[in-house]
């Protein structure tokens, strides 16, 4: 999608962790592992920051070689000018080699890029997630335009009872209505007790209705399956965050 038209609009409204690169995790036989890194970008920097991520990260990147990343940015409701990078990778020593951008720029180049980019951000965090797979419904096609992600904490020492009653009362439902649902878990950097459910959407109009249980189930259906995570799950927040097209690869 266009980077300006999309997110000024967003951003005066109410301008991603959740998610994978689908097609690449989706045919993975490795550990599907992802680094997410969450920016709150300044307002007045908005158009600076998405430049120098289009002009200078996204080629430097792939100079260096990396082949896959995807960024979301909160759609409306959620935090405003928040955006989302996941970078999937195999495993932890990759990171023994440095900063890609280094790699690719030199260090006097990198480290100017970097100084550009901190001043345009407020904040940033980073933490690993692990997709869980036998958990989601990764359907066939192009990478999700539009998550509705919703994370929760669940109670410790029930999370196989979290995942036993996912299999068997939610995904069912996502697969019979061959909707896309990805099911990741946070790790290093995180509450490894958050899961995310993240709901797969084309656009607006599919949130109309409620919640997708609800859709599908109606209200009652809803709440009986609801019902079951009392004690073993905690909703902590909702979000919707639309894929960046100029920044992904």
């Amino acid at each position: 999608m266009k980077i300006r038209g999309q997110y000024l609009l967003c951003s005066s409204a109410a301008v991603l962790a959740s998610t994978f690169s689908i097609q690449c995790l989706a045919q993975s036989a490795t550990p599907q592992l992802a680094r997410v890194t969450i920016t709150h970008v300044k307002p007045d920097m908005l158009n600076e920051w998405l430049d120098l991520q289009k002009n200078e990260v996204v080629p430097g990147l792939k100079k260096a070689g990396q082949k896959t990343r995807t960024v979301y940015g909160t759609s409306l409701f959620g935090n405003s000018y928040e955006f989302v990078v996941i970078t999937p990778f195999e495993k932890y020593a990759e990171f023994d080699a440095g900063n890609p951008l280094t790699k690719a720029l030199g260090q006097p180049a990198s480290a100017r890029l970097g100084e550009k980019l901190r001043k345009c951000t407020i904040s940033s965090t980073s933490y690993a997630i692990t997709r869980l797979a036998d958990l989601s419904n990764v359907l066939d096609g192009p990478p999700p335009q539009m998550l509705v992600s919703a994370r929760y904490r669940i109670t410790p020492g029930k999370t196989q009872d979290f995942q036993n009653l996912v299999k068997s009362e939610i995904l069912p439902v996502y697969k019979k209505a061959k909707v896309g649902l990805i099911v990741s878990q946070r790790g290093a950097g995180a509450n490894p007790n958050d899961v995310t459910m993240s709901t797969v959407y084309s656009k607006f109009a599919d949130m109309d209705g409620g919640p997708f249980l609800v859709k599908q189930l109606g209200q009652e259906g809803a709440n009986k399956v609801n019902a079951k995570f009392v004690g073993i799950r905690t909703l902590i927040e909702v979000v919707v965050r639309s894929r960046v097209e100029d920044l992904s690869f």
